[in-house]
């Protein structure tokens, strides 16, 4: 599923929408990826079967940060990100391909195209619709008060707020884990 397709599937879980802007809506979608990738992270890997002559090669594209980079027989390669490249410190003893584990920076990835991670798309669903629902029920608030209408039904700001930190906690929880390497050598 692409982020676009999972705001999509959101706002089909609104009986009634009045915060239906789609810039708004947009911004909201930006908004819950930002927490995700802050608080759990969206991790990747890429297969390095080369580095060119000065032991450097080419960071994988949305490249947000480093995890861990191992060889085939899963020991720890020392490594640092500079100036858009992986500079690699090789001993020669070193088994090829290498694996890159890094996280992914999903914000600046095209939100019609990018496939989100499936172990996130449920919880990035629900926070994202409760990023929608603060405004859309305060909205709903202020028709029905003009409308003289009972607003008894419509959840309350401190309980959006503590299903907010409930599902913050949620996303910390499913942070991104470095990967066991091993630094003895074979």
């Amino acid at each position: 599923m692409t982020p676009q397709q999972l705001l999509e599937d959101v706002k089909a879980r609104f009986p009634v929408l009045l915060h239906e802007d789609e810039k708004a809506l947009l911004s909201l979608l930006r908004k819950a990826l930002a927490k995700y990738q802050e608080l759990a992270g969206f991790s990747d890997r890429h297969r390095i079967n080369a580095v060119d002559a000065s032991n450097t090669c080419e960071l994988p594209p949305l490249f947000l940060a480093k995890l861990a980079l191992k060889d085939k027989e899963q020991r720890f390669i020392h490594s640092t990100v500079w100036d858009g490249n992986l500079e690699l410190e090789l001993d020669g003893d070193e088994v090829f391909p290498l694996t890159l584990s890094y996280l992914k920076n999903v914000l600046e990835s095209d939100f019609d195209t990018f496939q989100l991670p499936s172990t996130s798309i449920s919880l990035l669903g629900d926070y994202l619709e409760l990023l929608i629902t603060i405004p859309n029920s305060e909205r709903i608030r202020q028709v029905s008060t003009a409308g003289k209408m009972d607003t008894s039904g419509l959840p309350a700001e401190t309980d959006l707020a503590m299903r907010r930190d409930a599902l913050e906690a949620q996303m910390r929880s499913n942070r991104a884990m470095i990967p066991p390497v091993s630094l003895l050598g074979g």
